[in-house]
């Protein structure tokens, strides 16, 4: 019997990371919450309002890249050699061995917007790094899957020819996209490896990871000016802008008085992210001018385009960065977020909240399991969250809460299983690959499986998605400690 020699691994580099990861493991260090257990999860939304399913993909090529995930020396000295990061950073990160854990439902599953496909469990340096490696592996993947499933829906089952993937980018994001950015006008990229090859200017930017994880606003503003060399972006939450303005003005007050000769208060950038970006503008010069700053600069990020470059640079004498994603697929970033749920604290998981537009945009604190409840038949009627320490509801007549809507809604199910499974243990694969062809099969299954309802081209019905109640009256409670603050 012929037998096959195994292709190779696909071929990704660590700086394909972005370089906001690295200098997040140095300000973790530097917060003292490096090592804190740190539970990560996936969370997907829809391109357009008639896509009502996703087509769950990238799993396996972003199994491979953890196992293989280990920072070469000479990468090392090149993020050294930029100021991303220091020594002790540096040896961290050379003596890397991912030891988190990864559940995820199975490549190939349908899913829904606003449930977690995917969790990553371990260190927070080493979870909240390979966030860049997630999202490439899962997000473009699934887009195009899913893409595919409804055009076979659409055809009625004719075959289809895929055409672009020998161009497309790879894995890990591809330098020539930030090329060719840098190329039309961008004046800097994110991508340490577009960064290096092309010897563009990198910019790494404060996450919201890093003040969720730490609990405290100063003290992961106070580590991001500590770690941050040459420019330095702090983010601004729009929702806590009143009180956080004067707080981030007086530590990059502090900042200079206690390093001048090291520090620039002039190469402070404030990121927006979202809300009323004129009025925001205004609060931060002010803000700056009473802590007897110059008004830094802004870098606006988020829903950008021509329009609203055009009003900020008619609204604003502020000089001003615009954060545009050099991405193919206008809406593959937007489809997935990557949020911190819980940290682990002197033995306790603390659950972790991030504030988003409305209810359903916010992120689900805590630890949890996915339940899919499915009807006599094997049709997936409703997707529940647990937490890890519940008791899965009675899948006929159980109560739960819609995360979309916030209304009590009752399950007429038949029975209720995990969704997700075990990829990671310790870093070390689960379980063996599956061949491309048993996915491909799961995946006509699984589309075919659904309600006509649920997988209807045009005006397709929603699928609930919800929580159990302790689960909501816990994100209840942190929201309202939140807006209380």
């Amino acid at each position: 019997m012929a037998t096959h020699a195994p292709l190779p691994p696909l071929v990704t580099s660590a700086l394909g990371l972005g370089v906001e990861g690295f200098t997040t493991v140095r300000a973790a260090v530097a917060a003292g919450i490096a090592d804190a257990r740190a539970s990560f999860e996936l969370t997907l939304a829809v391109p357009a309002a008639d896509w009502g399913f996703l087509v769950l993909a990238g799993i396996e090529p972003l199994v491979d890249a953890l196992e293989r995930l280990k920072p070469r020396s000479d990468e090392l000295d090149w993020l050294a050699s930029v100021g991303v990061v220091d020594a002790p950073t540096r040896k961290k990160l050379l003596e890397l061995r991912f030891a988190c854990d990864v559940d995820a439902a199975p490549e190939g599953t349908v899913v829904f917007p606003g449930e977690a496909v995917l969790t990553v469990e371990g260190p927070f340096w080493q979870a909240q790094l390979v966030g860049g490696l997630v999202h490439a592996a899962v997000t473009d993947a699934t887009l195009v899957a899913t893409r595919f499933a409804r055009m076979a829906l659409a055809s009625g089952g004719y075959p289809l020819v895929e055409d672009g993937a020998a161009t497309a980018h790879r894995l890990g994001g591809t330098p020539l996209l930030a090329r060719a950015a840098y190329v039309g006008g961008a004046s800097a990229t994110t991508s340490g490896l577009a960064g290096r090859r092309y010897r563009i200017p990198v910019m790494a930017r404060q996450p919201a990871g890093l003040d969720l994880a730490t609990g405290d606003f100063d003290r992961a503003a106070r580590a991001w000016l500590a770690a941050s060399q040459g420019e330095c972006v702090l983010r601004l939450d729009p929702t806590r802008a009143r009180k956080d303005l004067p707080r981030l003005a007086a530590a990059v007050r502090d900042r200079a008085v206690a390093a001048p000769a090291r520090f620039d208060p002039g190469k402070v950038i404030v990121e927006l992210p979202g809300g009323d970006r004129v009025a925001l503008a205004r609060a931060t010069a002010r803000a700056f001018i009473a802590a007897e700053l110059a008004p830094p600069r802004l870098l606006v990020s988020g829903d950008v385009d021509e329009r609203l470059a055009l009003e900020l640079r008619a609204e604003l004498s502020l000089e001003k960065l615009f954060v545009v994603p050099a991405e193919g697929t206008p809406n593959a970033r937007a489809l997935a977020r990557y949020d911190l749920v819980a940290i682990e604290s002197r033995g306790t998981w603390s659950p972790r909240v991030r504030i988003g537009a409305d209810v359903s945009t916010t992120s689900d604190p805590g630890r949890k399991l996915l339940v899919r409840y499915v009807d006599a038949d094997g049709h997936p009627v409703a997707d529940v969250a647990h937490g890890t320490g519940e008791r899965f509801l009675r899948a006929q007549g159980g109560r739960y809460v819609d995360r979309a809507t916030g209304m009590v809604a009752r399950l007429d199910a038949s029975s209720g299983a995990p969704l997700r499974a075990s990829v990671l243990r310790a870093g070390k694969r689960a379980s063996p690959p599956e061949p491309p062809s048993a996915i491909r099969e799961r995946a006509r299954r699984a589309v075919e499986g659904l309600d006509e309802g649920h997988r209807r081209i045009a005006s397709p019905a929603r699928y609930p998605v919800g929580m159990s109640p302790p689960l909501a009256a816990q994100k209840a409670e942190l929201l309202a400690q939140a807006s209380g603050d």
